[in-house]
């Protein structure tokens, strides 16, 4: 017996030319203005300020005082959902045990969110230590180890969004020296007596989804032996992040 004809539902337009104007002013990573969005977009300034209207008034986007719009908050809130449901922490899951088995401390995965370093994943060694840290734990941006990777690889416009929120940010020269040195540590200016050391983990795009930790007590904390294998821990993981890991197995 055949089925009889269902149209299909047809997307939304509209929808899809707000999304697309989404990603072209996330992808600039400043404020842009109307003329600028309808040479990019292919589309009159009068459809693109309608858009604009439309997104203002639900959240999206505000316009500054030069007349010129940017993202709000808002969209980071939902990357950062997406991040977790995207099961970031499970993807790296493997390695991250793998590096508990190394160094015999507690090793932790941390996204910038709501302006703190907050732990999506962690695993600890098969004793006890003597850290205050669970998955969904925040520690301070600028006085943890991860929240100095954090801020040491966030765009312009993220840190722009912390400044607003009040967030008390470390010096550039601060900032660089991580990127220099390709990870942060810190010793007692979170908790007392507890060393960390964090790394950035990077999206197949080069940008820094979250930063992976070691952490434990100074008495026992071996400091190079814990970088070395961080730093190899991460680029296993950015290997497999990145694509190229499944790009060599196929070839």
């Amino acid at each position: 017996m055949t089925e009889p004809n269902v149209p299909r539902t047809q997307p939304l337009s509209t929808a899809l030319k707000c999304l697309k104007m989404l990603e072209v002013v996330a992808e600039a990573e400043r404020s842009v203005r109307v003329a600028e969005l309808a040479r990019s977009l292919g589309l009159s300034r009068a459809a693109v300020h309608q858009q604009l209207v439309t997104l203002v008034a639900a959240g999206w986007m505000e316009q500054v005082d030069d007349g010129a719009y940017r993202l709000t908050l808002r969209p980071t809130r939902i990357g950062q959902a997406a991040l977790r449901q995207a099961g970031l922490g499970e993807r790296v899951l493997p390695n991250m045990e793998r590096l508990v088995d190394v160094v015999r401390e507690a090793v932790s995965l941390a996204i910038l969110e709501r302006g703190t370093a907050t732990i999506i994943q962690r695993i600890e060694p098969g004793r006890p230590l003597q850290v205050d840290l669970r998955a969904e734990a925040t520690m301070p941006i600028s006085r943890s180890a991860s929240g100095q990777v954090l801020l040491a690889y966030a765009t312009e416009r993220q840190l722009a969004e912390l400044r607003e929120l009040g967030v008390e940010l470390p010096g550039e020269e601060e900032l660089a020296n991580v990127r220099r040195r390709g990870y942060a540590t810190s010793e007692g200016r979170w908790l007392e007596g507890v060393i960390g050391v964090a790394a950035p983990v990077f999206d197949v795009r080069g940008r820094c989804v979250g930063a992976l930790s070691v952490a434990g007590p100074s008495g026992r904390f071996d400091r190079e032996k814990g970088v070395r294998a961080l730093l190899d821990a991460v680029s296993e993981i950015n290997e497999v992040l990145s694509g190229r890991a499944r790009r060599e197995e196929r070839a």
